[in-house]
């Protein structure tokens, strides 16, 4: 009468295709999930080397627009203090009356804010698409980024970018300190 009573196991769950699912909702989201890819300003910094060679170049001052923004982060051009928000249209006021032979050169103290640097160039590049779109509009009809190759390449050749990027070294050029 008295029954011998049964050991009971401790009850399992069947995880064997635990990894299957795991794997596939990795796949999963690597697949749906986007993958933003940061675009930036073209540019060649300085190389690191204490020595590097500088070229010397003999510029017409009628066709150099000189920026620069000093340690309080005050844009001069041309040696008077300018609104970012104005370098635009004498940028376009300038390129318009020197045409492809311009130079505009940049020049940032070390200790000015990257975000006055970035607002500089974000300026200049609008400038020169302005200036091109409205140049391939009179031409072709079209924006720039609406004509073919050849178009394009000749409107670069028209209004090329011509910018280069003054490094100071420590006591030289805008020291406000």
């Amino acid at each position: 009468m008295f029954r011998k009573r049964e050991k009971r196991g401790m009850p399992m769950l069947n995880t064997t295709s635990t990894a299957d699912i795991s794997f596939m909702l990795l796949i999963f989201f690597l697949v749906v999930s986007s993958m933003d890819i940061d675009q930036g300003l073209l540019r060649q910094l300085p190389s690191k080397d204490k020595e590097s060679i500088q070229e010397t170049t003999l510029v017409d001052k009628n066709q150099l627009m000189q920026l620069a923004i000093t340690a309080d982060n005050v844009l001069l051009i041309d040696g008077v203090p300018t609104d970012i928000s104005q370098l635009r249209p004498a940028l376009q006021r300038f390129i318009a009356r020197v045409g492809a032979n311009h130079l505009v050169s940049l020049e940032s103290h070390p200790a000015a804010l990257y975000d006055t640097y970035f607002h500089v160039q974000h300026e200049m590049m609008l400038a020169y698409k302005n200036m091109r779109d409205a140049y391939s509009m009179k031409k072709y009809g079209k924006k720039l980024q609406e004509l073919n190759n050849e178009q394009r390449q000749n409107v670069l050749e028209q209004i090329p970018q011509h910018i280069a990027e003054v490094y100071p070294k420590p006591g030289e050029g805008l020291d406000n300190d």
